[in-house]
């Protein structure tokens, strides 16, 4: 009887296993494939971010010509040169 039980468990038990095995190798090649999508991501979010950078860089370089000529009309328009010190009398 236990030699019964014996061999009609051990194709059950090498089912489970190989099914282990199989579902082992599903999940290393899913956590692979998640990995490469991620560096993929990781890449185009970068490229982006520099881009970005990129844009914002020259608004900011435009933004302060923009206002280099603006303080120097006003400086032109002054005509009060004032004492030079930075006392609020001027």
């Amino acid at each position: 009887m236990k030699r019964a039980i014996v061999l009609l468990s051990t194709p059950l038990f090498l089912f489970a296993v190989a099914c282990s095995d199989q579902t082992g190798e599903n999940a290393e090649a899913m956590a692979e494939r998640a990995a490469a999508d991620a560096e993929e991501n990781a890449e185009v979010i970068g490229d982006q971010l520099r881009e970005g950078a990129i844009i914002a860089s020259d608004e900011i370089s435009e933004g302060a010509a923009e206002l280099s000529d603006e303080l120097a009309k006003a400086d032109a328009r002054d005509t009060d040169e004032g004492d030079g010190q930075l006392d609020g009398t001027d």
